[in-house]
């Protein structure tokens, strides 16, 4: 694995609007700084989150990277129930609340979020923020959607990728590196990214079933 360091990125100040900054790297304002100049890399227009909680990051990004012309949040139920139970005390009773008056954003609450998506329910995007349940296969899942509808020279980020034994989304994302995947973690930050140029077509980077050994979780997505 490479690392991007945060010379090499156009990181520019954040305007928060005055929004929360939890749930995020202790050191908040250097990750959001990260992820929006990742965005703005690719010139994104569109750009899909897995997981987008309140909405926070969506609105966050949709006021700071002028060139994003939709977004599309996707979430749960509050009642949803994931593999990692703590994870529970991360969900909110109004996902995307906080984006919910933007025009540019789009909600869509499923009862078992992503797992309940193909790619036909989704419109390609030029960056794919995985950020959702953390449990293994279901961050392998949507690993998969994601590369099924980002744009040839789009971007996958994942969040949360670290050395954290309550989650899975460090080990699941390493398995995908093994499976041929080129992903890149961003100095400083929980962020990691695989460029959508690199992805192969072979079997061995697209199969769920195939690619579902390389976690140690074993149940059914």
């Amino acid at each position: 694995m490479n690392t991007i360091t945060l010379s090499s990125l156009d990181l520019q100040p954040i305007d928060w609007l005055g929004l929360h900054t939890t749930c995020l790297h202790e050191d908040y304002e250097t990750e959001m700084r990260a992820l929006a100049a990742l965005v703005r890399s690719v010139n994104a227009r569109t750009m899909v989150e897995f997981g987008c909680r309140d909405g926070r990051t969506a609105q966050v990004l949709l006021h700071n990277v002028p060139t994003l012309q939709h977004y599309v949040g996707i979430d749960v139920p509050y009642s949803y129930q994931s593999p990692l139970p703590f994870q529970h005390d991360w969900q909110v009773p109004e996902p995307g609340s906080l984006a919910r008056d933007n025009p540019k954003f789009e909600l869509i609450i499923r009862d078992r979020g992503t797992l309940d998506l193909t790619m036909n329910d989704l419109p390609a995007a030029d960056v794919v923020f995985i950020d959702g349940d953390h449990s293994g296969p279901i961050v392998l899942q949507d690993s998969l959607l994601a590369r099924s509808v980002v744009r040839g020279n789009g971007l996958i980020i994942w969040h949360d990728y670290k050395d954290d034994s309550l989650i899975e989304v460090l080990e699941t994302v390493d398995g995908l590196i093994q499976w041929g995947w080129a992903v890149d973690h961003v100095e400083g930050t929980w962020l990691a990214i695989c460029r959508a140029s690199s992805l192969s077509l072979s079997r061995e980077c697209g199969d769920l079933e195939t690619a579902s050994t390389l976690v140690h979780s074993s149940g059914q997505l």
